[in-house]
This record gives C-alpha cells, structure tokens and sequence, in this order.
C-alpha cells in the first residue's frame, strides 16, 4: 500500500501548492482551497488507495495460486497424498515424508528428524534448519525454493501437521505407541521388547515416561505376568493389600518367596522399588520360585558406592551384575551402583529385558 501512496502523495502536495497560489495570485474563486481540501483531495487520496488494493489484490491472486499449484491445493494434478492444512495426523515409526518446495510442515508430539537438499525454514523461530537436524516440537517449518526435504519420524508414533503434496515410504511394521521413546535413546530398545511381549505398557496410551519411576506394586505384577499369572498359595497377606488390580500379584510373590514386604506387616504396594530392591525380587523369583542354583556372583569391590548397599541385597546384587542384569552408573571417574535411588521404568525396562533372556 506505501509504494503506492507515497508518489500519489507528491503528486497531491505539489498539486495543493500550485493550486493554492494560482488561487492566491488571479484570486480565481473557482477553486478554492477549501475546495481542494475538503473534496479534490479526499477523493483523490480514495481513488489511490482503491487503486493500490486492486493492485495488490491481483499480486495475492497470482501467488496464491502458485501455491496452490505447488500444494495442490485443488487436488488436481497432483501424484500421491496432499494435505490443505497443518491439521493433526499420527505417522508411525520409521515412516519418511518426502516434501518439495512450498511444502510445510507442524511438529507436535514425538520426534523427528529433517534432511533437506537446500533450504527448510523454522518459521516459529525465524531460522535456518541444518540438514540432518531435529525437529522442535510446535514448530512450523516451510520448505524453501528448489528444495527436497524428507521427514523421517524417529519414535514409536509421532503427532505432525503437513500441508502440500507429499510422498510417503513406509517404516518399520513393529512399533510402540509412544512419543517419548525415540530411536536415539538408549532405552528404546528395551521399551521396545518391554511393550512387544507384554511386559508393561506405558502411563496412557502414546506415553511411557521413561524417566519417571516404578512402584513396588508395578514390579510385582510384571513378574507375576512373566509366571503366568499363577493363583496365590497359602494364606500370606499384608495390612495394606486389600484388594485391587496388583493384590493377586502381590499375594503370590509373597507365597513363593519372592517378596516379603518392608515388615510389620506391610507391601507398601505404592512405595518406589529402588535398583536393590528390584534385583533381589528378580534374585528371588529365580532362586524360590524356579529352583536355580547361583554362585557367588561378580566381585562388587569396583563399585565406589558399595558401602550404600544393604547387607541383605548383597548376593543378589553380586547374582545381577554377573547376570548381565544390572550395570553400574558412570558418575565421573567413578563407576557406582545407586542401590538406593529408585529405579526409572527404562532402567526397569532394561533390566527386565535382560532377566527374561538371560535367565528366564
């Protein structure tokens, strides 16, 4: 509108400064200055503004439907899927979406990466995008001029918009539902083999939080399912332990000296198993429950933390380290056990996996 208004404006001031002196000079009243004011110039100044809408109406017109060529907007001529908004749509594990010029794309939940033979945009934050970099999560992306860009999704499921045409390759026909759980952590694996042979599954039905930790009860159900789901023997109970989805589990672990709460009566179904306390029910389900005979397990002494760890998770720690089940924290130089930090549902994950396959 400006480059438009700006030249109409100098031609209208040199206008009113001729007008207004051939006035002032002949002392012509035809026209006034009043005139000039209140009429010429209004309806000039309209006249220039209708023409610059008209003008940049028909440069809005024109580049719209360039881009819609290039998105196919219409729907036509176009060779695969296209999409017309940045609405919501789930991708899966391993799947690529080849995008071309004009394309963009809403990164929503789970994760992904780009490459891109040119020029991808951040639109949220004004820059460029490194080819081979991860997407932000509710960020808007556009792919640049004479451009080919391909998003591969990098978790189990993930929550995208893309508007334009666009390819897709198939990825992999085995998958979690999750979006925290990417191809570059290193519990994805174990998740992975967790979710697939129904260990546990995840806190709702796309999250499984791997950082957040495990319950006593938790554990417990997971070992009963791993038996079978076998019916208590006995009649063993805890104060707090009436009932519930874990009770069954909790009642059999107990009658096969799997578990034997924390005293007085009491499972503390909620409290957070800790890395001792898990190895010991596992070293227990493997020792009362399935018969096996242990040695004495790895030498613990490298272990910078060992003075941490209960006297009566001794043997069965040693058991999971030699086992392959647990493995030490890496903090700085030192190598350490963290018996009494409670275990994270990957590290769970982790070390169910390895239970199953290695001793199971």
């Amino acid at each position: 509108m400006k480059k438009y208004l700006r030249p109409l404006g100098l031609v209208l001031a040199f206008l009113m400064l001729t007008a207004g002196s051939y006035a002032a000079v002949s002392g012509d009243s035809l026209i006034s200055l009043s005139y000039l004011r209140d009429t010429f110039f209004p309806q000039a100044v309209q006249t220039g503004e209708n023409a610059a809408n008209k003008a940049m109406q028909e440069t809005y017109d024109s580049a719209k439907a360039q881009l819609d060529a290039v998105h196919g907007g219409a729907g036509e001529g176009t060779s695969g899927p296209s999409s017309d908004t940045l609405q919501r749509r789930a991708w899966t594990d391993g799947q690529i979406i080849s995008l071309s010029t004009g394309a963009g794309f809403l990164m929503l939940d789970g994760s992904a990466t780009v490459v891109h033979t040119g020029a991808v945009i951040d639109v949220t934050a004004g820059t460029e995008v490194s080819s081979g970099s991860a997407l932000t999560q509710n960020h808007r992306y556009v792919v640049g001029e004479n451009t080919d860009a391909a998003v591969t999704i990098r978790s189990g499921e993930a929550a995208l918009g893309v508007q334009g045409g666009y390819s897709l390759t198939p990825g992999k026909g085995q998958h979690t539902p999750f979006y925290d759980v990417s191809q570059t952590d290193w519990f994805y694996g174990p998740v992975g083999y967790a979710y697939e042979n129904g260990l546990f599954s995840g806190m709702d039905a796309n999250h499984f939080s791997p950082g957040s930790s495990m319950n006593r009860a938790m554990l417990m159900s997971v070992l009963h399912r791993m038996a079978g789901t076998p019916a208590p023997v006995g009649q063993i109970s805890f104060q707090d332990v009436k009932g519930g989805w874990y009770a069954q589990a909790v009642l059999w672990g107990a009658s096969q000296g799997i578990t034997s709460g924390k005293g007085n009566g009491l499972f503390d179904p909620d409290g957070l198993v800790t890395r001792e306390q898990s190895v010991v029910m596992m070293y227990n389900y493997a020792v009362n429950y399935m018969g096996l005979k242990v040695g004495a397990g790895a030498d613990l002494s490298k272990y910078g933390d060992l003075s941490r760890l209960s006297s009566w998770a001794r043997p069965a720690m040693a058991w999971a380290v030699e086992q392959g089940i647990i493995s030490g924290v890496k903090n700085g130089s030192a190598v350490t056990l963290e018996p009494q930090r409670s275990a994270t549902r990957a590290e769970m994950a982790t070390m169910l996996r390895a239970f199953r396959e290695n001793i199971l």
